[in-house]
């Protein structure tokens, strides 16, 4: 039997712990985790010796052996023994179909995604053929495997190259597109193996919550059936058959930097209500000043109005005879003024949002993608829409909701792989009770790192990037410049360009063309400008020409906020056992120092000696990049907490 029990057993959201639970929790956390890093390799070459011993069979003695298999598989479920046999057929059968002969870290990855943990796999390593052994086992009890991918391309490009190993096995697989009707979502469903993005699943139930009531989901089913259910009839078609099991890539993408966010299915408020209101606090935050009339609350990005700018606000509100009664009240301004001033200070236009075809779009700020259909809460979207002049939309009425966290919870069985997860091995244990482990690469890691360069200002920081890509790009060398947002991925791009550098850019911006743009990003001169999407599940490969000119560069031009940000970036290069070389460009202008950095410690590092001065300026970006990573950690676990508290209130109501 597995050693880690069920994360969603009995389909219960998990509440915080209080108290001295917290101590307990934490320090069982600690145990389970060491024991879960001790990679069984002797277990892991027993079944490649099985599988190889399998290599004599003719194609009808091996179809003979995956039904002994499968139906010991069922009958002893969990039994390693029974694991270890599945896991030799199934080496096998990935050799003979996909012609791909797994390596000994794949084998202990698949090991560890079958004990319910999370697999830190480099990039390059295979993670979409490791996860075919783990997904077979729990195929082969019928009752639907979830393998969660970032996007609708990976899920389509994922399943067409498992397919012919899980046709083999006797697997059934289904993909969905956000181009899938009910009905054939309901027939991918149906599938022993599902591949999707995170968010058709997670809509998806939350579809099926709103038709729930309305139909029994066994006799709803039935009764579609006899009557010829068309694929209009979203109202009253239930499409998924339970949360069983669920395989979740990018891993610390969807359950940690997803976890705050909620899942919403609205329908459109009233026009007109509000848009009055919020456009008044939009003109009216221009005459406000920063530091007199308000202070910005950095860890909450809130703004709270000073006395002053109270007191400015009811004189301006008394002055003008023509302002709404609505406006009347202290506390309903006050919020009003707080809302519109918090939508100017940190919601950033090419950071946090664009602009497109007269819509906000919210941009996910550790990949870099768009959140399609996404609205910010409680007036905030409005509040950014009216600072961009753009027509504000109606707020959403909740209908159904869930945050990523509860949702995942949900699963009997969950497991999860990424390249970046050591970082959050805490969260993802306390959450979803999945120990993190470190698969070793299959060949020596040849990336070279350099010491970061640091500057005064950001624009001698960008300046000394385009000098080194432009010297760098002359020799041939492939380049991957990293930036942090969308702007200051155009900025780049555009002087590059006008230094008379050719370049790829990659963004929100250029969305569709993300898996195209990264492929080929390993070719003789070629540079791309890329977010932090820069392609997460799709591989950089080198030509040998290439390769010999040293491998990809990568180009970092700041610090992100976590630390595991900066590993995904620099995991593009030296794939694979491939040459490759990181170069970090910073400054004391960047955001994270700007944000994070005490005055007193910036005054220090700037007056260190030359003998310090290296060390001194590591320390102070060491420091920001912890206090950034704490005041996340604290931002999703008071999401977390606020969500569990939601949850109780729903259910009393309810009762």
């Amino acid at each position: 039997m597995s050693l880690w029990p069920a994360v969603g057993a009995g389909f219960e959201r998990r509440q915080p712990a209080k108290g001295m639970d917290i101590v307990g929790e934490r320090v069982w956390g600690w145990w389970r985790r060491q024991r879960a890093k001790r990679l069984d390799w002797v277990r892991a070459r027993a079944i490649m010796h099985s599988a190889r011993e399998m290599e004599r069979l003719s194609e009808a003695a091996l179809d003979e052996q995956i039904g002994v298999v499968r139906a010991q598989a069922v009958v002893e479920r969990g039994l390693p023994m029974a694991v270890d046999r599945a896991f030799a057929v199934g080496y096998e059968v990935i050799r003979r179909e996909l012609g791909l002969s797994l390596h000994p870290e794949q084998v202990i990855g698949a090991l560890a995604l079958s004990e319910g943990c999370c697999a830190e796999l480099a990039t390059g390593e295979g993670k979409t053929v490791t996860a075919i052994l783990p997904a077979a086992i729990d195929g082969w009890l019928g009752r639907g495997v979830h393998v969660i991918t970032v996007n609708d391309y990976l899920a389509r490009r994922d399943a067409a190259t498992t397919s012919p190993a899980f046709k083999r096995l006797g697997i059934s697989v289904g993909v969905l597109q956000d181009s899938s009707k009910p009905l054939e979502r309901r027939e991918a469903y149906l599938c022993d193996v599902t591949y999707a993005a995170d968010k058709q699943i997670v809509f998806d139930h939350l579809r099926d919550r709103l038709c729930a009531p309305l139909q029994p989901r066994l006799a709803g089913l039935l009764l579609d059936q006899l009557c010829g259910a068309t694929d209009g009839d979203w109202g009253r078609l239930v499409v998924q058959r339970g949360l069983y099991s669920a395989i979740v890539d990018e891993a610390d993408s969807v359950l940690i930097d997803d976890a705050i966010t909620p899942a919403i299915i609205a329908s459109p408020g009233k026009e007109g209500e509000g848009e009055a209101h919020i456009r008044i606090a939009t003109l009216l935050a221009q005459r406000f000043t920063k530091g007199v009339d308000y202070r910005n609350d950095a860890a909450r990005r809130r703004v709270e109005l000073t006395e002053a700018g109270r007191a400015k606000l009811a004189e301006v509100v008394e002055s003008d005879g023509t302002m709404p009664a609505f406006w009347s009240g202290p506390r309903r301004r006050e919020e009003l003024m707080s809302l519109a001033l918090g939508a100017r200070e940190f919601y950033v236009r090419g950071e946090d949002y664009i602009v497109r075809d007269g819509e906000v779009m919210i941009v996910d700020r550790s990949t870099g993608r768009i959140l399609p259909g996404r609205q910010w809460q409680l007036g905030l979207h409005q509040a950014v829409q009216a600072k961009e002049g753009v027509k504000l939309t109606p707020e959403n009425q909740v209908a159904a909701r869930t945050s990523y966290q509860g949702f995942f919870q949900r699963y009997a069985r969950l497991a999860g792989m990424t390249g970046t997860a050591r970082e959050v091995a805490h969260e993802m244990y306390e959450w979803y009770r999945m120990p993190v482990v470190a698969i070793p690469t299959h060949r020596k890691v040849r990336r070279t790192r350099a010491a970061d360069r640091v500057h005064e200002t950001e624009g001698e920081k960008l300046e000394a990037v385009v000098e080194r890509v432009a010297s760098v790009q002359a020799t041939g060398r492939p380049i991957l410049v990293g930036t942090w947002s969308v702007t200051a991925s155009e900025k780049v791009a555009a002087m590059l360009t006008a230094r008379g550098v050719p370049c790829q850019l990659l963004n929100a911006m250029q969305e569709t063309r993300e898996a195209g743009i990264v492929e080929d990003a390993g070719e003789l001169g070629r540079v791309t400008v890329a977010t932090n999407m820069a392609g997460r599940g799709t591989d950089i490969r080198l030509t040998d020409a290439t390769r010999a000119l040293g491998g990809l560069l990568v180009i970092a031009t700041e610090r992100h906020d976590e630390a595991r940000v900066d590993r995904q970036l620099a995991g593009r290069a030296g794939r694979q056992g491939d040459p490759g070389r990181v170069e970090f460009f910073v400054s004391f202008e960047d955001r994270l120092i700007r944000q994070h950095a005490p005055g007193w410690m910036l005054r220090l590092v700037r007056r260190l000696p030359p003998a310090l001065d290296l060390a001194g300026k590591a320390a102070l970006w060491w420091f920001c990049q912890r206090a950034a990573e704490a005041q996340w950690v604290a931002t999703r676990a008071q999401a977390a907490r606020a969500e569990a508290w939601l949850d109780k209130a729903m259910h009393s109501v309810t009762r």
